[in-house]
């Protein structure tokens, strides 16, 4: 790019010494200098557009127009210089026809609405309103000095000039306005990657408007003749139009974010006060400086004018920066909000399409917040998220962006991602989080889960990207918090059938697909069956046969696991009742209890309720609850007693796993504990030592141990060999859970 530079600059440097070269060469020879002053601009202008149009392709649709508009009107002067060489070659005639005048200046039009239609992208986000306004006084004044100075002496020319009179006098009034619009552009990209690109644009038109001054200087005085010495000026403007693009690459790159830092469009308002100031001078200068009574008062009005336009002026521009700040900014931690997100989302993914670029967003929410909010106030968890928000920025590249969309929820686009940097990200995120955070007298530790969608792999629109995140990051805290997943079209598969599972699960029982598998509970010692686990399975209309660990956690989090849960407790007293009345009146019913329903405020209404209507022997029920239930020992402890004293026993599932603490379970009315069967998976010598503790506890604590998961004879050998006591056990080795049919075949066996 910097020799491509280097060779047009120096083609401007040759062109104008060539064609200065030509004119001087043939000074006295009128045919060959009226040549080379027509053959040259068609030269000149050629090769402009071929530099306007060479980075055609990486433009945005917008600068697309704007190239369009800019080298059409430089290709009106080419034809208007070809009409000329044609005229001076096929004819003789070495003078400028008029249709080449009207050719040329229909150019400038075209210059203006390039111009115009830039402006108005530019102030695409305020209102045109005080911009026509400050347009409209610019242009008065503009005239008013043109008019004195320049239109008025062109409308006194010679009769040989007057049926171009009107021609003429549009070279100051297009220049005035091309010369405002320039301006005005020009301020409001300084600050931008245009800033370059639009400093050749004004230069190229500044070095037009100064060659048509003299030009009209010239012709006022009788001075011009074609082909003399400022027409190569002309050329050199469409010269410097054409390498403008050259700075294209520069910032075709850029996207049109929400600037960080409020534009400062009332720049055009020192235009405006300086433009009336100088027509104020003129006017003084025109009457002699002869003061008196009206031009007093006419300058002390322009003084008080411009000082009110100032202060105006200041006012709104703090307005305009409050309104900005507070429309594109959240709040509480200063970053970027929703309305950003939105309108960023939409100028990048027209920017990827037109530039085939791809980028990511990350959809990250921090993990149990509420429970900040909860326990340590809004203010804590105010502050929290401020400390929250600093972090994440200092986690993501100076390319990407962070917003925070509403409460504890935060959207970060990173640029020019690939999966594998977007992982990099969420992994130095993560390992950002995992230092706890200072918020006041209180160290925070607070975990982020992370979705993250690829454009345009994972979605062409904000809409999908933005879902497919929020599935990813569904999916990351479904796995256990902490984590980040991408989004794939597996992960689709899984959501879409999560989500008919949650859909489906309130119309389960009503459907009737809802069926208790058993599965026999076995003295070790004598292998004779003692009890069985009633199990519930879902026979889906569509899915089949669903393991409870794929509906289970939704139930608990819908909510759906209280009515299901009182169904099971009803379905498997029924059959237990069954089966006593079958002559197995010594068999043990046990049935799970979810922490969701163990707590619900009807739930010992309805054990009793059920027991009732079934007419079970409650001694024959054992209900197993986890060691969760241990975090709120208060509500726990006088749950049980309840159940003790109805004659329903109780046991902890998943022993040694969770919240136990032996000074606690002292003291609890259970029945059993169950060794959550991680332990004998592998049976390795910490296991070993781990169980035979658990039993030793339960030995001590006289209470029933239970081992689940047993699979193999080397299992039950070990087991056997470190007991101390009668153990009852579950699992594949003895039998898979069956249906309630099956298993009654199998009570009639006496061992197992």
């Amino acid at each position: 790019m910097n020799k491509q530079k280097r060779n047009a600059s120096l083609f401007i440097i040759f062109y104008l010494a060539a064609f200065y070269g030509w004119l001087c060469f043939y000074a006295d020879h009128t045919w060959m200098r009226i040549l080379g002053g027509s053959l040259f601009p068609i030269i000149g202008a050629a090769v402009s557009i071929y530099w306007l149009y060479r980075p055609f392709r990486i433009l945005s649709t917008d600068h697309r127009i704007f190239i369009i508009l800019l080298s059409t009107g430089i290709s009106l002067p080419l034809l208007s210089n070809l009409f000329w060489l044609f005229n001076l070659l096929v004819n003789g005639k070495t003078g400028y026809p008029d249709l080449s005048f009207v050719l040329w200046l229909s150019g400038y039009v075209f210059f203006l609405f390039a111009l115009i239609y830039k402006l108005k992208l530019l102030y695409h986000s305020l209102s045109m309103g005080p911009f026509l306004f400050n347009i409209l006084i610019f242009m008065i004044a503009a005239i008013s000095i043109s008019y004195h100075y320049l239109i008025n002496p062109i409308i006194e020319l010679s009769d040989e000039h007057q049926s171009l009179v009107v021609v003429y006098i549009l070279y100051p009034i297009l220049d005035i306005g091309i010369a405002f619009l320039a301006i005005n552009i020009f301020y409001m990209t300084r600050y931008t990657k245009e800033y370059k690109a639009f400093l050749y644009l004004s230069l190229g038109f500044l070095v037009q408007i100064i060659t048509d001054t003299l030009y009209i200087h010239s012709l006022i005085n009788h001075q011009y003749e074609n082909g003399g010495m400022i027409d190569p000026l002309w050329t050199l403007a469409i010269l410097l139009l054409g390498y403008t693009n050259f700075q294209v690459e520069i910032f075709s790159d850029d996207i049109k974010w929400i600037s960080n830092s409020y534009p400062k469009h009332s720049d055009n308002g020192l235009l405006l006060n300086v433009s009336v100031i100088f027509l104020a001078f003129l006017v003084m200068q025109s009457t002699g400086w002869n003061w008196n009574a009206l031009v007093l008062g006419l300058v002390l009005s322009i003084i008080f004018i411009v000082i009110r336009q100032i202060s105006m002026i200041k006012q709104q521009r703090n307005l305009l920066h409050d309104l900005w700040y507070h429309a594109y900014h959240d709040k509480l931690t200063g970053l970027l909000n929703r309305a950003s997100y939105q309108q960023d989302i939409k100028a990048l993914i027209k920017f990827a399409n037109e530039n085939q670029k791809k980028f990511a967003i990350m959809l990250l929410d921090f993990d149990r917040f509420k429970n900040i909010n909860d326990t340590l106030g809004h203010g804590i968890g105010d502050q929290l998220l401020q400390e929250c928000s600093t972090r994440l920025k200092q986690s993501v590249p100076t390319t990407g962006r962070v917003y925070r969309v509403g409460g504890d929820e935060f959207i970060i686009i990173l640029q020019d991602a690939s999966e594998n940097f977007c992982k990099r990200i969420a992994e130095s995120i993560l390992e950002t989080f995992s230092k706890a955070l200072a918020v006041n007298i209180y160290q925070i530790s607070i975990t982020p889960s992370i979705g993250i969608s690829l454009f345009p792999e994972n979605g062409s629109t904000s809409e999908m990207l933005l879902k497919n995140a929020d599935t990813s990051m569904y999916l990351a805290k479904s796995k256990g918090r902490n984590q980040y997943e991408v989004f794939s079209p597996e992960l689709n598969k899984k959501m879409a059938r999560k989500m008919q599972i949650e859909n489906d699960l309130s119309q389960a029982i009503t459907n009737n697909e809802l069926l208790l598998h058993y599965q026999p509970k076995v003295n070790l010692q004598s292998r004779k069956i003692i009890g069985t686990e009633a199990l519930l399975r879902w026979k889906h209309s569509k899915l089949g046969v669903l393991a409870p660990d794929e509906f289970i956690p939704l139930a608990e989090d819908t909510g759906q696991i209280v009515p299901i849960g009182n169904w099971v407790l009803y379905n498997a007293c029924q059959q237990l009742k069954q089966w006593q009345e079958n002559g197995h009146d010594d068999l043990l019913m046990c049935i799970n209890v979810s922490v969701r329903q163990f707590q619900h405020k009807d739930f010992l209404n309805n054990v009793k309720k059920i027991i009732e209507q079934t007419g079970v022997n409650p001694a024959s029920i054992e209900l197993e609850i986890t060691e969760s239930i241990m975090q709120n020992i208060v509500d726990t402890t006088r749950i049980l007693h309840e159940l003790q004293k109805m004659g329903v026993q109780s046991a902890i599932d998943d022993f040694g796993t969770g919240y136990s603490s032996l000074s606690v379970l002292k003291d609890l009315p259970i029945y059993a504990i169950k060794i959550d069967r991680s332990f004998i998976i592998n049976i390795t010598e910490k296991d070993i030592a781990m169980v035979k503790t658990i039993m030793n506890i339960g030995s001590n604590l006289n209470l029933t141990v239970i081992v689940e998961g047993i699979e193999n004879e080397e299992q039950l050998t070990t087991l056997l060999k470190i007991s101390n006591q009668d153990i009852i056990g579950q699992g594949y080795l003895f039998s898979r859970p069956v249906p309630a049919g099956e298993l009654e075949k199998i009570l009639l066996k006496e061992k197992l």
